[in-house]
């Protein structure tokens, strides 16, 4: 195929509009809305592997799009009332069929391949570290855009009616949302779908611990579908006799039951750690994972004084390092006598507007994470909220919340009392509480409230 034809299917075709959409669609979502992918070290624009896997969410907008548009431009033959003629001609069909598919296909993933360079230069100037842990999501993705357009020009090429395109359409957009929810920790589907039907989405879910990437047997195994998908969609168009089409289906049966056993069996296998990204950089006694590398200059002063306070406990810890996973929406941080524990992907850290509240903050629990989950609530997750507010404040002396707590003008004077209650007490007697609370927060056994104002409530 010369350049010349290619620049006339070009313009002949949807390809530049069906592109234009997409890119509005993508950028439109990543800088109109607020979410996860905004928020550092999460953010589409900081991490690597973070830009890949949010141009990969954005496919279960911009795979309908590719699909719709291709069915759109499969239909123009007969649209055109020239479905017959050409059959005539001497010219196998897959020379005609190659420059249509070559045009919107690979204007498709040229546009989606700028969607993640638009993220990635960004990456590249925040001065994250590199890893090749994004390659395979992106080229995964590419594959994913191009089987979507070469299967809707096959069914539009085969279905021509006014509404295949928006019944493919809506069709792939729901299809990949079910299939997306069905893989999302904690939804209503979770479980009723088998990890690797889930799997065969072309788009992720949304993405939630800046240190895992996808695994092997999910990059191969969705490689080989989407493949499959693709060469089906491209004989549905290029054929013409309605044996060859009803042939056409085989590539992507046998691309199925190829992928079926490789794709993995549960969710836990879909993901692998990074260890280069898990990977400890020191400053001292403060250690934070290479690829959060960036935050050790914020973190390592306040780290540093806090485990100067701290000091003056017995058995106190003797180092502060950042976590180098995302804890589960259920699962309780871990906590040991040696070591502060830090999860930056932790509200109450990312808050932290100074070096002062960051000291703050690690002092809270005298250097104990919280006993709850992100479930807990209620009047013992505020008992344990106001006795961790206690602890920082007495450390620094002065008294004052901890971030990240809303409350009401009644109960912010109700916790004062709390802490005015506490500083009344005898230095020694605050002292021994204190070092109570601390052994509370590492066993998770008591009411670390109660045993600061020893049930003067």
């Amino acid at each position: 195929m010369n350049t010349r034809v290619l620049r006339t299917e070009l313009r002949r075709s949807i390809a530049p509009w069906a592109t234009l959409a997409i890119l509005v669609v993508a950028f439109g979502f990543l800088y109109s809305f607020s979410g996860p992918w905004t928020k550092a070290p999460l953010a589409w624009d900081e991490n690597w592997v973070p830009a890949a896997a949010w141009s990969r969410f954005l496919l279960v907008f911009l795979w309908p799009i590719a699909i719709g548009a291709g069915a759109i431009q499969g239909m123009r033959d007969s649209r055109s009332g020239m479905a017959e003629l050409l059959t005539t001609m001497p010219r196998p069909g897959w020379h005609r069929a190659a420059k249509l598919a070559g045009a919107l296909g690979g204007l498709l993933v040229l546009g989606y391949l700028l969607i993640f360079a638009v993220g990635a230069v960004q990456v590249i100037f925040s001065g994250a570290f590199f890893t090749f842990g994004w390659l395979p999501i992106v080229v995964v993705g590419a594959l994913a855009m191009l089987a979507g357009a070469w299967l809707g020009l096959g069914i539009g090429r085969l279905l021509p009616h006014p509404l295949t395109g928006p019944a493919v359409a809506v069709a792939a957009l729901v299809a990949v949302l079910v299939l997306q929810i069905a893989g999302s920790k904690g939804s209503v589907l979770m479980g009723a779908v088998p990890a690797w039907v889930s799997s065969l989405s072309p788009a992720m879910d949304v993405t939630n611990d800046p240190f895992v990437t996808t695994s092997i047997r999910v990059d191969v195994g969705q490689g080989l579908w989407l493949a499959g998908l693709a060469v089906t969609g491209f004989l549905l168009l290029a054929t013409r006799s309605k044996r060859a089409k009803a042939l056409s289906v085989v590539p992507a049966l046998v691309a199925f039951v190829i992928a079926m056993p490789v794709l993995p069996a549960t969710y836990a296998e879909a993901e692998t750690v990074d260890p280069r990204a898990t990977a400890l950089v020191c400053d001292g006694p403060v250690c934070v994972p290479r690829l959060l590398e960036p935050e050790l200059a914020r973190l390592a002063g306040p780290g540093k004084e806090a485990l100067r306070l701290l000091g003056t406990l017995p058995d106190a810890p003797v180092k502060v390092t950042v976590m180098d996973r995302r804890l589960d929406f259920d699962e309780e941080p871990p906590r040991a006598a040696d070591t502060v524990f830090v999860d930056l992907l932790d509200w109450s850290i990312r808050s932290a507007l100074n070096s002062d509240d960051m000291t703050r903050t690690l002092l809270a629990g005298a250097g104990t994470p919280t006993c709850y989950t992100l479930h807990g609530a209620g009047r013992s997750f505020m008992d344990e909220l106001t006795a961790r507010s206690i602890t920082s404040s007495w450390f620094l002396g002065e008294w004052e919340m901890l971030r990240g707590s809303w409350l009401s003008d009644d109960k912010k004077s109700e916790v004062l009392r709390k802490w005015e209650t506490f500083r009344a007490l005898p230095l020694d007697v605050q002292r021994e509480r204190i070092i109570a609370q601390r052994q509370a927060g590492l066993t998770c056994q008591g009411n670390q409230l109660d045993i600061l104002l020893g049930g003067a409530r």
